[in-house]
């Protein structure tokens, strides 16, 4: 199994922890690529990250982009309370043409939900809305299956891994650390704190025992 890495915007102007410089994320990605096979994930589909689709085609590592589909429509900046008052250009997020263009070279398309929510916060209408309807979308836009979620915020619990079952998902990712299972999926979520030996020294132990 490959290792999956969590990254979110690309960006060497918003000083925001959940942005990555270019430099710094082809770095961590080449390090752990010699220690391991890597899948690159981006969620929230900011328009920012695909400056490093290029590289990341020439490294030879997979690239899949989590979309929140309500954002999707314009590519409107994502709206979430988290990020109130930062910069609505960095903020922007792809719409679905540009979806449907990367989608041609290459990249996969998964489901964060429709309104990147906190699902285990919502009523059980809410959460179902969530994932059935976002799941539905991708597929009506891109004419490709939705097989993958990524839960918004890492969050998840029994109820919310069932819904995601229910929805037609065959998995759906976490973080690093929790529950583990196939609509638990473990992802490295990687920060500009992370120097390339600091990401590596995050998977040691697992490297050990890798086949």
């Amino acid at each position: 199994m490959p290792l999956v890495l969590c990254y979110h915007a690309v960006s060497r102007t918003w000083d925001h922890r959940l942005s990555m410089t270019p430099e710094l994320l082809l770095r961590q990605v080449r390090a752990l690529s010699r220690v391991r096979r890597v899948r690159v994930t981006f969620d929230d589909a900011y328009a920012s990250a695909a400056t490093v689709f290029p590289d990341l085609r020439l490294m030879g590592a997979p690239v899949t982009v989590y979309v929140c589909t309500a954002f999707a429509r314009a590519g409107s900046p994502l709206q979430i309370a988290e990020l109130a008052g930062d910069d609505p250009e960095e903020l922007s997020t792809m719409s679905w043409d540009e979806l449907r263009g990367h989608c041609e070279n290459g990249i996969e398309v998964g489901s964060h939900g429709v309104s990147h929510a906190h699902l285990t916060e919502l009523a059980d209408g809410e959460l179902r809305r969530e994932l059935v309807d976002s799941k539905a979308e991708i597929e009506a836009e891109l004419g490709r299956p939705c097989t993958e979620l990524a839960y918004p915020y890492g969050e998840h619990d029994h109820r919310v891994r069932a819904a995601a079952e229910a929805a037609g998902y065959e998995r759906a990712f976490a973080l690093w650390e929790g529950v583990r299972g196939p609509y638990a999926e473990r992802r490295l979520d990687l920060y500009r704190r992370h120097t390339p030996v600091r990401a590596l020294l995050m998977i040691t132990p697992l490297h050990r025992f890798a086949a």
